[in-house]
């Protein structure tokens, strides 16, 4: 911890504009000690960094790195390892569902399951009493199915609705939509099977810890309503950087000689041309002016509707792909189907700017290839894949992906992208004063 803990310290040190000569005296510390810390040669106590937290406007999470629990940049858990976990959730004082883990890791925002459900129903009934349904949960869904399974859920009027589910076919529901699964009478009498894959997305929990300090009356008037995607203009994010502003619309069209009523007086978003000058003068992006899309609570893909292609080409391809459920608000949240269809060795790699979960769900062993090391990978096995590993699989095999961009996408990919090579560089390993 030492080296990655020096390099947290020392950012604290330079935001706060202490030198390590200040930072001593305010901790009652010596110099020899705060230079120790800060050369990653010893951690400090818990009671110095409780001290720091109580004399200093920082938090214990502004201190604490993240830990990298992957080696050679993934991490395996066997199908041995999820049996290891398996435990049985009840509902009514009945066995309802089979879990078990699969791969999680300390850096991704996966928290993936795989689910068997113990309850089989005899009609595709939302009302069926023998349906429990849960409260919903903060993390985004996406599921892919196995077998014959009934999906139920709540809708936004509070309308219980339900899908017949089977082997390919995925869905995707939005954070705290309550929802329930069953399996579907059929004639093998086997449980149908689900791959839960919950996830974080944009609002994490620093997102939370933020909220929940300023409170919900406060925290609630953050709040643009899209409701019934009734702005197609895009006027709603116009308003809140007019606020941020202290702008109303009388004083930007007085100041800056622009119409918005004109502007924004039709059923269809502006021009280029007008949001180029808006964004312009106040000083935002273009794509801040944007309108949004109507957020999607839940999507169901069938899989005979799936789009599929072959990987590199049509005439010379070793994968191919199936897309799964995918929603347009999060557009770095990719679900995938890859069947490799060639069982020898080949050089067609992939390297994906996403975090990747991946799970064998087919019924023979491929070989993982990341940089070089190679990798077994049999059914039931599951892996998660840092951002922008260069990998391949080799063997005939079916593989479920999931791709999350986690928290290097859109705004923020746009701001380290604009730090020249060497401050970047600086910004990961920056261990040096603000001055010399």
């Amino acid at each position: 911890m030492s080296d990655l803990f020096a390099l947290k310290f020392r950012k604290i040190l330079n935001d706060l504009k202490r030198r390590p000569e200040d930072a001593a005296q305010e901790l009652g510390i010596s110099n020899e000690e705060i230079n120790k810390i800060l050369n990653g040669k010893t951690d400090p106590d818990f009671n110095l960094l409780k001290k720091a937290t109580e004399i200093w406007p920082i938090n214990f999470n502004d201190i604490f790195g993240i830990e990298d629990d992957t080696k050679n940049n993934y991490k395996i858990f066997t199908k041995a390892d999820s049996d290891k976990t398996i435990r049985i959730m009840q509902r009514k004082n009945k066995p309802y569902y089979k879990y078990k883990d699969t791969v999680m890791s300390k850096i991704s925002p996966f928290r993936p399951e795989w689910i068997e459900e113990l309850v089989t129903v005899n009609d595709s009934d939302p009302e069926n009493s023998d349906v429990v349904f849960n409260n919903g949960h903060f993390l985004h869904q996406f599921t892919y199915f196995i077998g014959p399974v009934n999906f139920y859920y709540i809708d936004e009027n509070g309308k219980k609705k339900l899908e017949e589910m089977n082997t390919g076919d995925s869905m995707y529901i939005s954070p705290y939509t309550p929802h329930s699964f069953t399996t579907r009478k059929n004639q093998g009498n086997k449980l149908g099977l689900i791959l839960a894959l919950t996830y974080t997305d944009k609002v994490d929990n620093e997102v939370l810890n933020e909220l929940s300090v300023i409170g919900h009356t406060l925290s609630k008037k953050y709040l643009i309503d899209y409701n019934n995607n009734d702005d197609v203009s895009g006027f709603k994010n116009l308003q809140y950087y007019l606020n941020l502003s202290s702008l109303t619309e009388e004083n930007f069209e007085k100041i800056n000689n622009i119409n918005l009523k004109k502007i924004y007086n039709t059923n269809s978003i502006p021009s280029l041309e007008n949001l180029e000058k808006i964004a312009s003068v106040l000083n935002i992006n273009l794509k801040d002016l944007i309108p949004n899309k109507k957020f999607t609570s839940v999507k169901i893909n069938k899989y005979k509707n799936n789009s599929k292609w072959k990987y590199p080409s049509d005439e010379n391809y070793i994968y191919k792909f199936a897309e799964l459920t995918n929603v347009n608000q999060l557009p770095c949240s990719k679900a995938l189907e890859l069947s490799v269809v060639f069982d020898e060795d080949h050089e067609t790699f992939l390297e994906v700017p996403a975090h990747q979960y991946l799970y064998n769900i087919g019924e023979t062993n491929c070989i993982l290839e990341i940089e070089k090391i190679k990798q077994k990978f049999s059914p039931g096995d599951s892996i998660y894949l840092k951002p922008n590993v260069k990998h391949k699989f080799a063997g005939k095999s079916k593989i479920l992906i999931l791709r999350i961009g986690g928290k290097i996408y859109g705004e923020n990919l746009f701001h380290i992208s604009s730090l020249s090579e060497k401050n970047f560089e600086r910004l990961i390993n920056d261990n040096k004063p603000w001055f010399n």
